[in-house]
């Protein structure tokens, strides 16, 4: 029997976070992201308006069945991202970045349709 740790798909793979950024495919970015299945897009190098309208599109052609929201706060903490994220009605888990990094990686590794918003600073 083969056993593989990562599925052969485009899916990002988050390889490790610190304080203050996350580590994908060799890079760390110091920046908020948005994981789709076939890519990330960084949020902090445009307006806040225009992040909205990338996550609102992104979110409607994916239509995942989950969005993980990963902050330094985690639970509880109701930040003005988390608020519009809720406009999407779509399921949202909230976690610290760890277990959002975590999550991910084994949700997308089962292949399936989520998407996840990871806010490193």
């Amino acid at each position: 029997m083969d056993l593989e740790l990562y599925p052969k798909n485009n899916a990002p793979q988050i390889e490790g976070y610190g304080k203050g950024y996350i580590k994908v495919s060799g890079n760390k970015i110091y920046n908020n992201l948005l994981f789709l299945q076939d890519n990330y897009i960084e949020l902090d190098k445009l307006s806040n308006e225009d992040n909205k309208v990338i996550i609102k599109n992104n979110i409607k052609h994916l239509n995942p069945e989950l969005i993980i929201y990963g902050s330094l706060k985690g639970l509880g903490y109701e930040s003005e991202m988390l608020s519009f994220l809720k406009t999407l009605n779509v399921p949202i888990e909230v976690m610290q970045i760890g277990p959002a990094c975590r999550t991910w990686s084994v949700l997308i590794g089962d292949g399936r349709s989520i998407a996840a918003i990871i806010e490193p600073a």
